[in-house]
């Protein structure tokens, strides 16, 4: 993908606790160094700035859905700046993707895979996996897009830092 006037995204999705925001934060010096200044962003960022502006979105999978638009909207005025974004968030929705596909230029869809079961048995979001409702995975069907760029496995027992590299491997052969 070239770089133009317009940033890229690179939008990391998985479920809860499958090291998005880890491996989100092993790429970004190198994608930084390699295409210019991008953002961090994590999807509990953007709950909270929307939720800022009157905009409460729970975790149904209504508000997940009304939410991938004003995501989209606020990413593509970072974008426009020619600031490039890494935006990690469970994601596993169909309207979501189907909003971001279409409305965000340079869009790079990268998929951490990894069972709800192995990531209980790592322990991080064992709360989480045990709430009652609203869970992607457990309660709210997941969606898994045709459309992914880059997909990588975590499976708990390989380290993250050998699946960044990975990772930025396969972000090399599309940046």
């Amino acid at each position: 993908m070239k770089k133009n006037k317009k940033g890229i995204c690179i939008i990391i999705f998985g479920y809860s606790g499958a090291g998005k925001t880890s491996l989100s934060k092993f790429i970004h010096p190198h994608v930084e160094k390699k295409i210019g200044k991008t953002l961090l962003i994590n999807g509990d960022d953007f709950r909270e700035l929307l939720y800022a502006f009157d905009k409460k979105y729970g975790y149904t999978l209504k508000d997940r859905s009304k939410s991938a638009i004003s995501v989209y909207k606020i990413l593509n005025i970072i974008l426009d700046q020619n600031i490039n974004v890494i935006y990690n968030n469970i994601g596993l929705n169909k309207f979501a993707h189907q909003v971001w596909q279409s409305n965000i230029k340079n869009l790079i869809n990268v998929y951490i895979d990894a069972k709800i079961k192995n990531i209980i048995n790592f322990g991080k979001k064992k709360k989480i996996y045990k709430l009652k409702k609203d869970v992607v995975g457990v309660h709210i069907k997941s969606y898994l897009p045709k459309n992914i760029n880059i997909k990588v496995k975590n499976d708990f027992k390989t380290p993250l830092q050998k699946i960044s590299k990975e990772l930025i491997i396969k972000l090399n052969k599309i940046l």
